[in-house]
């Protein structure tokens, strides 16, 4: 028997109602998560890249952290920065080693009081902390925040056991750790480092300042490119011209006159770095060589 045409009429009725009451509402929950999840984003974007520290006011972030951070258990945790807990002193500041309550280990690097009220070292701060949290590689150090306080400022990094490649090389007990083995792995981490600046970051970095002060070891002995103070993006429109930064003896000579910043520098940096690292080891192995003649 065929349904009537009231029949069919009360059903498209009662179809249209409950469109009516359900459709809103599936909507209004569709765009209230969609709008959750745009805020949760944007609020983590602000809290990771966009912080704008100011000195007019204390600010204090350290990522992934569960739980409030604050100066006052930075000061805690190295008891206001004593020396005890000092692992290195540089011309711009000095690094601590630091337990947060949580119990991570953290390296602190603070700027010198007069290092803090220079523009100079303001802008790197700043840079470091742009680039370090736009970066992710497994052989650039981790930026776990920043502090910017009143009294100081600082940057909170992952702790290096072994501190720079500088110090192990000349450290006698360090150095006869290394290997041949440890140390082209050193190499290769600092390679693979650039070659992610250089290639795969867009648009590309140069970090203007690879040496070994700036290269840090973990306890295993794995490298990690450090300090990006003086790093710049790469304009290809432009002629990227500037001012010289880096350390002496590992800056590119042609710098003096070109004043042109390129990939090239950081390659010609990183060819220092290489040759400081075998040099020690090949000068032991032939000194070894010459000596079995002798004895021979």
């Amino acid at each position: 028997m065929c349904p009537s045409p009231v029949t069919n009429k009360a059903n498209s009725s009662t179809i249209l109602y409950y469109i009516n009451i359900f459709l809103p509402i599936a909507i209004f929950f569709t765009f209230s998560i969609l709008g959750y999840f745009l805020f949760s984003r944007f609020n983590l974007k602000n809290n990771r890249v966009g912080v704008q520290p100011t000195k007019n006011g204390d600010l204090c972030s350290i990522w992934n952290y569960d739980g409030k951070i604050a100066y006052e258990d930075i000061v805690a945790a190295t008891e206001d920065f004593d020396f005890r807990y000092c692992i290195g002193v540089g011309g711009d500041g000095s690094v601590y080693r630091a337990q947060l309550p949580c119990g991570k280990v953290v390296a602190l690097k603070k700027l010198h009081r007069l290092e803090a009220e220079n523009p100079a070292f303001d802008k790197s701060f700043r840079n470091e902390i742009k680039f370090l949290t736009e970066i992710r590689h497994r052989s650039i150090v981790k930026l776990h925040g920043f502090c910017l306080h009143r009294r100081s400022m600082f940057l909170i990094y992952e702790y290096m056991e072994r501190g720079s490649l500088f110090c192990n090389l000349r450290d006698e007990v360090e150095a006869m750790e290394m290997d041949w083995t440890k140390r082209v792995e050193i190499i290769k981490g600092i390679a693979h480092a650039l070659s992610y600046l250089h290639y795969d970051c867009s648009p590309p970095i140069v970090h203007r300042d690879i040496s070994s002060n700036n290269v840090l070891l973990n306890s295993s002995f794995e490298a990690f490119v450090a300090d990006f103070g003086t790093a710049k993006m790469l304009d290809l429109e432009s002629s990227n011209q500037t001012i010289i930064v880096g350390t002496c003896g590992y800056v590119a000579p042609e710098l003096a006159y070109t004043m042109v910043v390129s990939k090239k520098c950081d390659v010609y940096s990183f060819k220092v770095v290489a040759l400081e690292t075998l040099w020690e080891s090949i000068l032991k192995k032939s000194y070894h060589g010459c000596h079995h003649q002798l004895l021979w």
